[in-house]
């Protein structure tokens, strides 16, 4: 029953509530400030600032997160007070606080997130055509990033609950009776059931970091999921019981802040018991001995059962709080039946109103093939497509884009004055390429030096792409054109004289956005361990996210040109819409949900421009998750659904145990092999073709030499494609050390002469071994042995045999030394020597083998 507080104790409780929620502000602001790694920060600092203001994102830290903060800790704490049972002491007190701590924190991150994110089907061009879909993937990375920090929570919430019972004195009145076991299991027994099996799909598989589960529960088509999820459902329910129970009996649930309170701090227990279980249960598929992973994965499946508490309390609670308003006149256990009861109808009315969020299955994508595209079948570099899940051409063969990245069309800053920051581009350059049984190149492009002046694209730098595709195609090889930032921009570069803290440099200025859609509002420019998380960087990002000053829109309009431009090309291969994405201020909001605003963007103009233009067709889009990829082997990526171009191909950077983040601490968070099985995971949740767009190492020895033909092992087993970094790198590349005697790491260039040196052995042997570089139908097992031995397998339509380039295997081998061939299901095998190796050909057709090597 509820107690009368006189009024010493009311200011006693009401002082121990505002201690609780202004410690609860000091560890916000304090994390915020003071955390560099920002790994145990509730909220990045720049999102407690509010000039300028650019709209409700760049001002929702202040107006919605920290409010709801204090009002929440103020209220819990306040209501535990006054709900406590007679005797109740302050390590109960401390207890339950550390939880509304928790909770606050989740519920303002849920609400701040939502806030930032509020206008996105508009943004991203779905408020028409699917923005239900877009307000679902925002719905459901907020939910999943509340957890997240909620989890980050526990480790301060201490410090508001340790100031309540400090302040709090030992309540007086009388002992409750409690809710007690059965009525405690059947309510969350009942949201669990209801509800749980339409969120978790959400939040497991629908997270922003499902790659790293790897786990499909289709609980569309289970009513309660597979076995192991359910016994983690069910200990959810048994654990939120009890805290139900046991709470109740210190704290009155007869009101209705009481029951709110408590069953909300009960469903929140529950979710992370579920979390906790799941990482013990994946425990043994995560442990692999080779790296850490399982560590971050732990933390991400805990992060996802705190969602799922999060979410059972807006559900669940307020309906039990209204219900047992309405009912309050009917007394005892038949007023709890019937609070239950009419419970069920609202939970299910809720559970299939967040559904909308849950991803469906995704299956591989098959993209149609247009007339203009089928045109180009007898090209030497037909236009190329998605099917089932790989990449192919419009032939029906399966095409092995490998190759090597080219940055010399970028627009650098210069770190040394007087040294180059790029090698010319010329023709013998491509024909080197050739030599090592390249067929792509992923070509750099700079926005600054595309669209220099707002408006104004420059055609004579349109005119050195396009040479390039041209000089490309002429020896045989695709273009990938990547829109290329390294921090954002070349305009970055902290001015001269810039002073910076201990531990901090002033930032260089590297490529990408020009000058005018360089938007960082003042932001420091001095960067700590990485330069991607700088101030600057994310500012600017920020406000590219967000479409501040229409920038976003200008890049846009600028891939409109391009596409148009390229339109009726099959030798480009398609276009990488933004090299290694910047994180932005607030990810995964920033990195996740508006980065797929921006791909969403412009995908559709690029469409617009292929399908306006006389014998244009789609080309391919490569999609990159943020740069946290390339830094830690695994990130936030775009959720689930965000497009339903067909054309589309998931294309990380794979660095692991190369130049990540860990290398640098003597520890691998995320093996080689790991890698690409994350990798691959994310590209077929997406139904997506996967796609290497960076990868290398950049020292010598036998230990990088060892983990390149790791790689390269990895590569033919996943039957996949990538590009090596990098082709040519200039002494004034400032990406490149300054004081050393040469650059670069393929084709290396001695800085004291500026004249090329041999390629490095090791790398070149790796880059060039044999390949098949169209495949008809689908290969189904690639290797090459330590002695360059290749053997492929694959299976093709036998249709496909004599009917024109549809049954032509190509395959690359390289080396003076003719290479002795057999094979099975290939007919007509011919052998051509080219510069650096052989082309192999034949028409395959059913199942077929080949086998290559030198006697």
């Amino acid at each position: 029953m509820p107690r009368e507080l006189g009024t010493a104790s009311t200011f006693r409780s009401t002082l121990a509530a505002g201690a609780a929620a202004l410690l609860m502000l000091g560890a916000c602001v304090a994390s915020a400030r003071y955390d560099p790694t920002g790994l145990f920060a509730l909220l990045p600092w720049s999102a407690l600032q509010v000039s300028p203001v650019h709209g409700l994102w760049s001002v929702s830290g202040v107006a919605v997160f920290l409010p709801v903060v204090a009002v929440v800790v103020f209220w819990g704490t306040l209501s535990s007070i006054r709900t406590a049972r007679g005797g109740l002491g302050r390590r109960w007190l401390l207890l339950r606080v550390w939880g509304v701590s928790v909770l606050a924190v989740g519920i303002a991150r849920l609400l701040q997130v939502l806030a930032e994110l509020a206008g996105t089907a508009v943004h991203d061009g779905t408020a028409q055509h699917g923005g239900t879909r877009t307000g679902a993937m925002s719905l459901a990375t907020a939910l999943w990033t509340s957890g997240l920090t909620a989890e980050r929570a526990v480790l301060l919430g201490w410090l508001p609950a340790l100031g309540a019972a400090l302040v709090h004195r030992r309540a007086g009145g009388p002992k409750l009776t409690g809710l007690g076991w059965g009525w405690s299991l059947v309510a969350t027994a009942l949201s669990a059931a209801l509800l749980g099996s339409l969120v978790a799909p959400m939040l497991w598989e629908g997270s922003p970091a499902a790659s790293l589960y790897g786990e499909h529960l289709s609980l569309r088509s289970l009513s309660i999921g597979p076995a192991r999820y359910a016994v983690e459902l069910v200990s959810a329910a048994l654990v939120g019981a009890g805290l139900l129970s046991r709470s109740s009996r210190r704290f009155d649930c007869g009101r209705g802040t009481g029951l709110l309170l408590t069953g909300w701090l009960a469903a929140l227990g529950g979710g992370a018991a579920a979390g906790v279980l799941q990482a013990l249960l994946a425990a043994p598929r995560d442990y692999q001995g080779t790296d850490l992973l399982i560590l971050p994965d732990a933390g991400l499946r805990i992060a996802s059962g705190l969602s799922l508490g999060l979410a059972f309390g807006w559900a669940v609670v307020p309906t039990l709080l209204l219900t047992s308003g309405v009912l309050h006149a009917i007394a005892g256990e038949r007023r709890r039946f019937r609070a239950v009861a009419a419970s069920v109808l609202a939970l299910a009315l809720t559970s299939w109103v967040l559904s909308a969020a849950a991803p469906s299955s995704a299956t591989a994508r098959s993209a149609p093939v247009s007339p203009a595209a089928r045109a180009t079948a007898g090209a030497p570099l037909p236009a190329l497509t998605v099917r089932d899940g790989r990449i192919e051409d419009v032939n029906g063969r399966q095409v092995l884009l490998r190759g090597v990245n080219v940055n010399q069309l970028n627009d650098y800053a210069a770190p040394t004055p007087g040294r180059a920051t790029v090698r010319p581009l010329t023709a013998a350059d491509f024909a080197g390429m050739a030599a090592l049984g390249f067929n792509v190149v992923r070509l750099n492009v700079s926005w600054s030096l595309l669209e220099p002046q707002r408006g104004h694209w420059d055609p004579a730098y349109l005119k050195r792409i396009q040479d390039a595709v041209a000089q490309a195609a002429a020896q045989g090889m695709y273009t990938d054109i990547d829109m290329h930032q390294d921090a954002w921009s070349r305009y970055l570069a902290a001015p001269a004289g810039t002073s910076c803290p201990s531990g901090h440099d002033p930032l260089l200025g590297y490529d990408g956005a020009p000058q005018w859609a360089t938007l960082t509002d003042g932001t420091s420019r001095c960067q700590g361990a990485d330069r991607d998380l700088s101030p600057a960087v994310a500012r600017a990002f920020s406000n590219f996210y967000h479409d501040t000053d229409g920038i976003q829109s200008e890049l846009v309009r600028t891939w409109s040109l391009l596409a148009r431009t390229f339109a009726g090309d099959p030798a480009v291969a398609g276009y990488g819409l933004l090299n290694e994405p910047g994180v932005g201020e607030d990810p995964p909001a920033t990195s996740s949900v508006l980065l797929a605003a921006y791909y969403q963007r412009a995908v559709r103009a690029i469409r617009g421009q292929e399908s306006g233009t006389a014998n244009g067709f789609p080309h391919l889009v490569f999609i990159e998750p943020s740069v946290l990829w390339s830094g830690l082997g695994f990130d936030a990526a775009p959720p689930q659904g965000f497009s339903d171009d067909p054309y589309l191909v998931f294309a990380p950077h794979l660095y692991n145990e190369s130049i990540t983040v860990d290398q640098d601490h003597g520890l691998t968070l995320v093996s080689v092999d790991r890698g690409f099985a994350l990798a691959q995971r994310q590209a077929d949740a997406y139904g997506m073709p996967l796609w290497i767009g960076e990868w290398g190492w950049f020292g010598s020895g036998s230990t990088d030499d060892q983990r390149t033909a790791e790689f390269a092992d990895a590569e033919d087993a996943h039957l996949t494609g990538g590009a090596f970094w990098v082709w040519k790198q200039a002494c004034g590349d400032p990406q490149s050390d300054q004081k050393a005697a040469t650059a670069g790491n393929l084709e290396r260039t001695d800085c004291a002469t500026g004249k090329d040196l041999p390629p490095d052995a090791a790398f070149a042997a790796v880059l060039s071994r044999p390949y098949p570089r169209f495949a008809p139908g689908e290969l189904t097992r690639l290797t090459v042995d330590p002695q360059g031995r290749l053997t492929l397998e694959g299976t093709a339509p036998k249709a496909a045999a004599g009917a024109g380039n549809g049954c032509t295997l190509d395959v690359w081998f390289p080396g003076a030394a003719r290479p002795v061939v057999a094979g099975s299901g290939v007919g007509g095998i011919d052998l051509r020597q080219v510069d650096g190796g052989w082309r192999i050909t034949g028409c395959a057709g059913g199942s077929y083998r080949l086998t290559a090597g030198v006697a």
